[in-house]
This record gives C-alpha cells, structure tokens and sequence, in this order.
C-alpha cells in the first residue's frame, strides 16, 4: 500500500526549535514531509532542482541554504553521496509502528535505503520509539527486530555539509568564509 497523505501534528508550532527554523526551512522540511515518494522510513531521493521546482520563485540555491539549516538543527539527514534526505523523526511521529503491517513496511523500505549514514539513524530513532512505547506488537515483528538489531547513530552525531555545486552562487557574502568547493 503506498502512502497517500502526511501526518503532520499541529504540535509542531508547540516546538520552540522548529519555531525558530527560517520560513525556507519550514517550507523544505513540509515539502520532504509530503513528498509523494516518501517512504516508510521518512526517507526520500534529495534533488534540489527537483524540490525547488516544487515552488514559485525557488532555486536549488534556496534548496540548499535551507537543507544545511535542516541537518544544522537536527531535523533531517542528508546524504549527497547516495541523494538522499531522511526526515529524522518521521518514523516517531507519523504513527506508523501503531500498525503491524506498516511496521513490516518500514522494515523493508529501511532495506532499501543506500546510505549506511542514514540507516544508522532510523535505527537509533526506531530504537528510542521503542523505549517510549514497550507495548506496541509491530515489536515482536521478525522484519522490525532485525532492523532494531542493526548500527546505530545519534543524529546529534552526524555531520552534514552540504556541497554547493551550483555555478555563480554562493550561500553567504561573507567570500572569506567560503571555500574553493563552494563549502561554507
């Protein structure tokens, strides 16, 4: 079954941290969140021409400056070697593990994530849900156990520094900054 709607809590404007994200960043993290080929990981291809397109007047630059401001404050992983994005607490919060069969659904979509970087953190994510919710029988699935089995990394123990490929532009005046690769 694919997905078809995203659930996004109203408790989200209760969250001093998402707060005080930029109004790009904002709108980046809502369009990963609703993006028609999330999967049941929280994990979807990143483009930034192809997200930017997604919007009136926004570029891949723009993409970009709010995805550094994602990964900056935690709320998503971004892997450019393997072009994807995971939208970290999407596994908590979208309430699928409160259904067994869509448990087993993130299980396989996890297997199908190509960044080691990224899976490590649905795991650590998966890991700290379960702690929180002991009782939930998507627990006892083989699929599930095998993923809570497997590396995991605090996503306060990544780093993500996102390569700036695109000619003539460059996130911040300040030239000093900024390195031959576009890194800031």
């Amino acid at each position: 079954m694919a997905r078809d709607r995203a659930n996004i809590s109203i408790d989200i404007w209760s969250d001093a941290d998402f707060r005080d994200l930029t109004p790009q960043a904002q709108a980046l993290y809502f369009k990963l969140v609703s993006h028609p080929k999330l999967d049941y990981c929280g994990c979807v291809e990143f483009h930034p021409g192809r997200l930017a397109a997604m919007s009136r007047e926004m570029t891949s630059g723009d993409v970009m400056v709010a995805a550094q401001e994602l990964a900056d404050k935690w709320f998503c992983v971004f892997d450019q070697t393997t072009d994807e994005v995971l939208v970290r607490s999407w596994v908590r919060h979208d309430g699928l593990m409160k259904q067994p069969r869509l448990a087993v659904s993130m299980a396989k979509a996890y297997g199908a994530i190509a960044s080691n970087k990224i899976r490590a953190v649905v795991v650590h994510e998966l890991q700290r849900y379960k702690k929180e919710n002991k009782e939930l029988p998507a627990w006892e699935k083989p699929q599930v156990m095998t993923v809570l089995k497997q590396p995991a990394v605090a996503v306060r123990e990544t780093k993500t520094e996102l390569t700036w490929d695109f000619p003539g532009f460059l996130p911040f005046t300040d030239m000093a900054t900024t390195n031959a690769t576009g890194n800031v």
